[in-house]
Formats: structure tokens, sequence, C-alpha cells
């Protein structure tokens, strides 16, 4: 039985969100709250933070290390409500990234060698720059609490959000491109059919998932 208090997102004027109001939400059909909802959701749990405007935190304590791991969070859990065949991502999570990074437009430059030439998504042995982050970054900060083979990661203002040659990311620019992709899954959701359109069936399912084991 689902706790009907449990808070599941801090909107951005401050009001908790709980799974009794989600589960109003569905009932009502409400597209933007729950289209807020999961932007708030998605955003403050894992960029916040890093947003804070405080120059002392974004000099002294700010990590890159740390905002690339929330993004690597933030990305299996975003393809999680996305796609219907990532709803449950056990064991998925490799294919995941390559996912993410083949169709999300602001991605580009870590989509080579991604997809397959029957268009599925490349896996291991294959290669690729999907696979490398996987690999390199995203199990390298996880498992190994460091990226590893020549993969870097830098907050510096002048490099590019990603470098291909010398496999240099920019943390700060990686967040601002995830903040987009989420700007605009909210207002898909806003745009489309409750009833009819797949982006919503596959939110309804998975936010039942995180209900029921709320």
């Amino acid at each position: 039985m689902a706790n009907e208090k449990l808070i599941l997102a801090i909107s951005s004027d401050g009001e908790e969100i709980t799974v009794e109001q989600c589960k109003e939400y569905l009932k009502t059909k409400d597209k933007k709250k729950l289209a807020s909802f999961i932007y708030d959701r998605f955003y403050g749990r894992y960029l916040k933070t890093f947003d804070f405007p405080n120059q002392d935190f974004r000099a002294n304590y700010k990590s890159g290390f740390a905002l690339m791991t929330s993004c690597c969070l933030l990305i299996e859990t975003y393809v999680s409500f996305t796609n219907k065949k990532y709803r449950d991502t056990k064991d998925k999570s490799r294919e995941c990234f390559g996912y993410f990074f083949t169709t999300e437009d602001r991605f580009s430059l870590f989509a080579t060698g991604g997809v397959k030439p029957d268009g599925t998504i490349a896996d291991k042995k294959d290669g690729g720059i999907p696979n490398d982050f996987y690999e390199n970054v995203r199990c390298g900060i996880l498992h190994n609490r460091d990226t590893k083979n020549d993969w870097t990661i830098t907050r510096e203002a002048s490099k590019e959000y990603f470098d291909e040659a010398t496999k240099k990311i920019n943390a700060t620019k990686f967040a601002n491109r995830l903040k987009a992709v989420l700007s605009d899954y909210k207002k898909k959701l806003i745009a489309s059919d409750f009833d009819k359109d797949e982006i919503w069936f596959n939110f309804r399912n998975r936010l039942s998932d995180l209900i029921a084991k709320s």
C-alpha cells in the first residue's frame, strides 16, 4: 500500500507534491500539473543543488565529478519514463545510454557509433561513444570512483560540452543541455493527448510503478 503522504517532489514555488496529489492529477488528467511534477522531481533531485547561486559554493564546493554522477543517474531515470522498453532498467543500463545519446539531438556528439546498421542500439562489442561513455564515465564514476581510459571532466567555461578528441566533458554545459531536455519533455507532455499519445502511456506506467513502491 502506497504511503499517500510521501513527498515525491518539491515544486518550484516550494509546494510539497505527495503520492496522494499525483494520484489525483492522474485521476483528473491534469497534464500541466503532472508535467510540472516530473520536471520538478528530476530537476530537484539531480541538478538543482548545482545551481545554487552562491559564489563561494561555485568556487570551492561545486564539483564537476559530483555533477556528472547526478547526470548519469538522471539519464537512466529519464529514459525509464520515456521509453516502455526501459520501464525497468535492470540489465539494460548500457542500452539506456545508447538510446538516450542517439535520440536526443542536444547530445549528438555522443551518438557516434551508437547505432548498428540494422538500426538497433550498439552493444559493448560494437564500441562507439555511447558504450565508451557508459564504461568509462557512468560505470567509472559509480563503480570505480573515477573516470577511466583518459575520459576527464571539467567545469572550465572555455571548454565545449564535449571534446571527442580529448574525451573531455564540460559537466556544467552537459548538465545545462540535460536541463533543456527536461524542459522539452515537460512541453511535449503538455502538448500531447493524455489518452492517446505514447508519451503519456509511458509516463503513466512508470509513475504507477513509482507510486506502487512508495
